[in-house]
C-alpha cells in the first residue's frame, strides 16, 4: 500500500500520540477520522519501511515524508534502512532527502550531524551532504566496510 501525503502526516500523528506526545485540536481531529487509528506503530513501520524498500515512492517529496514519519517512531532498529537510503539518496544526487534522514539517524541516537555544525535545516544542502557523506564515511569504518 503507497501511502499519500496526507496519510503520511495522519500516520506521524497517530504514531506520535502512541508515543505520549500532546497535540493540538487540529491533529486531534486528523486522528479521529484516520484510517490508521487503530493500527499499532509497529504496523506503520513496516507498511512505510516496506513502500521505500519496494520503490513505491517516486518524489524526494514522498520519501521526504516516509522518512520523517518513521523518524517520529525513533526505533533504533531502522539504523540499517536509513544508513542504506542516506547511501542510496547520496548516491543518487537527491540532496533534499538528505536533512530529513540525518534528522531520523540522529534522533536514534546517532551522531549524523558534524559536531562544529551550529545550526540545521532542510535548505543547508552542501552541509546536508557534507554531514552524510562524513556519517557514512566513519559508519562503514565502524564496521569493517
Amino acid at each position: 500500500m503507497k501511502l499519500t501525503e496526507n496519510q503520511f502526516e495522519e500516520a506521524a500523528y497517530v504514531i506520535e500520540k502512541a508515543n505520549g506526545v500532546s497535540h493540538s485540536e487540529y491533529e486531534r481531529k486528523i486522528i479521529a477520522e484516520s484510517e490508521f487509528k487503530n493500527r499499532n506503530t509497529s504496523e506503520l513501520e513496516t507498511l512505510i519501511v516496506d513502500g521505500l524498500n519496494a520503490g513505491l515512492y517516486k518524489t524526494e517529496s514522498e520519501r521526504i515524508s516516509a522518512y520523517w514519519c518513521l523518524y517520529k517512531i525513533g526505533n533504533p532498529k531502522l539504523k540499517e534502512d536509513f544508513v542504506n537510503w542516506l547511501r542510496m539518496e547520496l548516491k543518487k544526487g537527491h540532496k533534499n532527502t538528505l536533512f530529513q534522514l540525518l534528522i531520523a539517524l540522529d534522533g536514534i541516537g546517532e551522531k549524523a550531524f558534524a559536531k562544529e555544525r551550529t545550526g540545521r535545516a532542510a535548505d543547508e544542502l552542501d552541509l546536508n551532504v557534507r554531514d552524510a557523506m562524513e556519517y557514512l564515511k566513519n559508519n562503514s569504518a565502524q564496521h569493517g566496510v
